[in-house]
């Protein structure tokens, strides 16, 4: 691409946007800021040099190098007045942006990187620019890019809260959300523990500690949870609905189910 292009991409979500893009060949000494932004940028340096400016560090810039931009900080980029730089650049937002942004060690604190630690991202980011031209484009591919990117950055920099940790709470939160995501499957708590590689013992006492229950009568509740959530709504059978929640069998259910809620599960049914 040899002159300055701008897209925007007109199909609006609100969960993970890919808003617009472009390539822009800079004149001498050009300056932007310091301002904010207020969605999340990648720019991709594709010739020249150039001076960045993020948390009140310089950075000296040149070809192969990223910048990354973080929501409402303030930025200040300088073209160099003897070669000025070129470069292909993104904008994102979306509700699910914090929550990704959160598993990559890249901040506005350390907004720099280069073309060695992740070759896929300057590649994807080219791509993007360039399908915008096309016609009909698809925010389907839009956003199937930029999750590339997202994930190539992800295992270039993964954050401290992207792997498995000592520390209690993250802990205690890891095995809530292992058990929440996989109460369908027949999982027990030894999965837990090897997922986590922590000590069963040790995993009892963070649930005791938070919940006044263990770990294995709050993965029962949980799956009784939701059985009676679809009991209430669907018009499968029991041993659908049982089996959809993890338990293994139908007997096996309904002991479980009236042990706890009082009732069977076809008397449960038919009351709601």
């Amino acid at each position: 691409m040899k002159k300055n292009f701008v897209f925007s991409n007109e199909k609006y979500n609100p969960y993970l946007y890919l808003t617009s893009g472009g390539y822009e060949a800079t004149v001498p000494s050009h300056r932007y800021g310091p301002l904010g932004r207020s969605g999340y940028m990648l720019h991709y340096i594709s010739d020249g040099k150039g001076v960045f400016i993020s948390n009140d560090v310089k950075y000296h810039l040149k070809k192969g190098d990223f910048i990354y931009i973080e929501p409402n900080k303030t930025v200040t980029m300088i073209a160099d007045k003897n070669d000025p730089w070129s470069f292909y650049w993104i904008r994102f937002t979306g509700e699910l942006l914090k929550q990704y942004m959160s598993q990559i060690d890249i901040s506005y604190k350390n907004p720099v990187f280069s073309i060695k630690d992740t070759p896929v991202v300057p590649q994807k980011i080219v791509e993007i620019v360039n399908y915008s031209q096309e016609k009909n484009s698809s925010d389907f591919l839009y956003s199937a890019k930029l999750l590339k990117i997202l994930n190539s950055l992800c295992n270039a920099f993964p954050s401290d809260s992207n792997s498995h940790s000592s520390d209690p709470d993250k802990l205690y939160t890891q095995a809530l959300y292992y058990i929440r995501n996989n109460y369908e499957s027949a999982i027990t708590i030894n999965d837990v523990v090897e997922y986590l590689n922590v000590d069963r013992t040790y995993l009892f006492k963070l649930f005791k500690e938070n919940m006044n229950i263990g770990p294995k009568e709050y993965l029962t509740k949980y799956r009784l949870k939701k059985a009676t959530e679809l009991l209430k709504v669907s018009s499968e059978s029991i041993t659908f609905i049982a089996q959809s929640c993890g338990f293994s069998t139908y007997q096996r259910f309904t002991r479980i189910f009236h042990k706890y809620i009082g009732c069977t599960p076809s008397e449960y049914k038919d009351n709601h």
